[in-house]
């Protein structure tokens, strides 16, 4: 099997972008950052059926997000695993904006995708988890985080958390560049960051 993976995959269209905010594919794309799996492999991984897979591989694939790394006959059907095109993916800044009434759907919906993923991620491991504890796994107590917080600072404190945060992404993403697979040797993580300045509808009423 040959590894063909890139390591960074920019999404400089609208359509590809629509393809990976779905919580479901952009699951399917981060196993397939990890290692080469068949749909029936990543439908185990997400206690999914095989069947529900199919299409939402098919979208990956059109879009170039995933390919086909080996193709081989089980019994009258041909298996092909997939691999993601690269360990990164990237949003071209172009897409992130406000500034075209075209491109603010896409943009919502990349967003919405990204919480929704990490909701669907998290709650999927805190199951899987609790499955192999009562399958007699040995338990090993991990830390999970989440915060939520809103403080008014200065625009200069701001650029200054936005600079320390993207260190810190930059550090667990070269920590991680080449997920380990085997048993025992490691436990993959999740990071969502989410760092905005917060904004209210302003007050129409009249006076």
């Amino acid at each position: 099997m040959t590894n063909q993976q890139a390591d960074l995959f920019t999404i400089q269209d609208l359509e590809t972008l629509r393809v990976i905010a779905d919580p479901l594919r952009a699951q399917i794309y981060e196993l397939l950052v990890e290692q080469p799996l068949t749909v029936r492999q990543v439908a185990e991984k997400l206690g999914e059926a095989p069947g529900k897979l199919y299409y939402h591989f098919g979208l990956l694939e059109a879009q170039r997000l995933i390919q086909v790394v080996e193709t081989r006959q089980v019994a009258n059907l041909l298996e092909k695993t997939f691999q993601a095109a690269a360990a990164r993916l990237e949003v071209h800044p172009g897409l992130l904006t406000f500034d075209d009434q075209q491109n603010r759907e896409p943009l919502l919906g990349y967003i919405a995708s990204t919480m929704d993923t990490t909701r669907d991620d998290l709650l999927r491991s805190i199951r899987a988890r609790l499955v192999t504890l009562e399958q007699g796994a040995d338990a090993h107590p991990r830390q999970v985080l989440i915060h939520r917080q809103l403080r008014q600072i200065s625009e200069e404190q701001a650029e200054d958390f936005h600079r320390r945060l993207n260190q810190l992404i930059e550090e667990f993403t070269r920590t991680g560049a080449e997920p380990e697979t085997g048993e025992g040797q490691g436990q993959t993580y999740g990071l969502t960051v989410a760092f905005y300045p917060n904004f209210y509808y302003p007050d129409l009423r009249e006076d």
